[in-house]
């Protein structure tokens, strides 16, 4: 009976991520924007946050408010974008609402350990947006060695899926995992639950990203068809 049942692996995929790229003259003006509003504002948001920004002086997690000119403009298009990735990779009717938005600044020896983001409806989504990459980040590879002390990590975002438990390795179930390499430019929206973190780096100059967090509200029909209430 054995030798008659062909059997395949295959990789298992319940996940969409997507994955932009912003003109460099936007990403100069939002970096004008935190250089001379959001840190001139100094609203500290670290409370919120899990991040261990602190080696430098100027190392910073700050609120980046949405409800102003500028925080409204920025909104939409950070909407715009999110809500692509739920009609065009979840095939969802829906829409995306960004919530609270925060900026980065990290310098060497600053690190962000695992975490996950929350959101005020059961389906959310969090996005990561490169702002500044040191040099010494820039020159790392694209495929960095994870089974040495090369350093090949420093700087990036791992992100990672699934389950690591010592009952999961048992079952055969592992994590999947993906290392991100800062990008200028590079956006990044997920799903909130993803858990990730960041790699300190050791070299001259600013990492910097913004984030944010999006709402999902589903249409009427979506909600019944998962048996759901409208949020």
């Amino acid at each position: 009976m054995e030798s008659e049942i062909k059997l395949k692996t295959v990789p298992i995929n319940l996940m969409y991520m997507m994955i932009g790229e912003l003109p460099l003259v936007a990403v100069d003006e939002i970096n004008n924007h935190i250089d001379n509003v959001i840190i001139d504002k100094n609203k500290s948001y670290a409370d919120n946050l899990v991040g261990q920004i602190s080696q430098d002086k100027k190392s910073s997690q700050l609120d980046f408010d949405l409800k102003s000119p500028y925080g409204k403009n920025f909104k939409e298009m950070l909407d715009g974008c999110a809500t692509s990735l739920l009609t065009e990779g979840y095939k969802r009717e829906a829409k995306a609402d960004a919530i609270e938005c925060w900026t980065v600044r990290s310098y060497a020896g600053d690190y962000n350990p695992f975490h996950s983001h929350g959101t005020l409806t059961p389906a959310g989504l969090s996005c990561i947006l490169y702002l500044k990459v040191p040099d010494c980040i820039k020159e790392k590879s694209e495929v960095p060695m994870l089974n040495s002390a090369s350093g090949d990590c420093d700087g990036f975002t791992q992100l990672i899926w699934g389950t690591a438990t010592t009952l999961d390795a048992y079952c055969l179930r592992g994590a999947e995992q993906e290392m991100i390499k800062p990008e200028v430019g590079k956006m990044l929206i997920f799903p909130k639950w993803l858990n990730h973190q960041v790699y300190p780096f050791f070299g001259e100059g600013e990492r910097r990203t913004l984030s944010a967090n999006f709402n999902v509200h589903y249409s009427a029909n979506e909600n019944k068809k998962y048996g759901m209430t409208n949020d």
